[in-house]
């Protein structure tokens, strides 16, 4: 079955990766992004959030990595100075075909990301134990106490969530979002788990459980 296509107004971000179920955070300031939210109003309010390859968030048109995630406002308001609060949620992924409008903001030829889900997957369940214990450890570096974390049964919402949580650099976060397959995306998850959580204790060693850190 061929993947679904459509036009999407991109927002290229620097630093952020929005996954599918994950909710993002903004303020729109800048006239042309203004302008978008103005414009998909009028629609489904729905745009794609891109991690920026090379450019600027603000300024000239970035260029932005081809696959990035719909994000659908759920939330948004209107500040006296002129700008938009709005909390945005991730829906699916999507591949940039082409680029059909560079300005006032970009607009592309887009089509959904479609891959199977595992039936049974064994790498699930070592992600769902490792993420607990990652976000365990964590609170314990903020000398904080976490009687229960809430993970996802579902394998697919389990990845995703585990990949917007991890600290790590946002192109290790873009490659998450780019795989097909989700039984990739959870070994994967298990072996970047693996290797935070030994970086986390060296520095707890190191430094105190005060001390925050990051593994960018």
């Amino acid at each position: 079955m061929a993947n679904i296509e459509r036009e999407l107004p991109l927002f290229p971000l620097g630093g952020t990766v929005l996954f599918p179920g994950m909710n993002l955070p903004l303020q729109i300031f800048e006239d042309r992004y203004v302008q978008m939210m103005a414009d998909i109003t009028q629609h489904d309010s729905c745009f794609g959030v891109v991690l920026i390859k090379e450019g600027k968030e603000v300024g000239a048109p970035a260029t932005p990595y081809e696959v990035g995630t719909v994000a659908q406002v759920i939330k948004r308001e209107g500040t006296p100075d002129g700008r938009i609060i709005l909390l945005a949620e991730g829906q699916e992924r999507f591949r940039s075909l082409n680029i059909v409008q560079q300005r006032p903001y970009l607009i592309a030829r887009v089509e959904f990301l479609s891959f199977e889900e595992p039936s049974i997957s064994q790498s699930a369940m070592q992600v769902r134990e490792k993420y607990i214990d990652y976000a365990r450890l964590l609170a314990g570096m903020s000398n904080e106490w976490m009687k229960e974390v809430k993970v996802p049964d579902e394998a697919t919402e389990l990845s995703y969530l585990v990949a917007h949580s991890l600290d790590v650099n946002p192109l290790v976060k873009q490659g998450l979002l780019e795989m097909l397959s989700v039984e990739e995306r959870l070994i994967a998850e298990i072996e970047i788990l693996d290797l935070t959580m030994d970086h986390v204790r060296q520095r707890v060693r190191r430094e105190g459980p005060s001390q925050r850190f990051s593994t960018n």
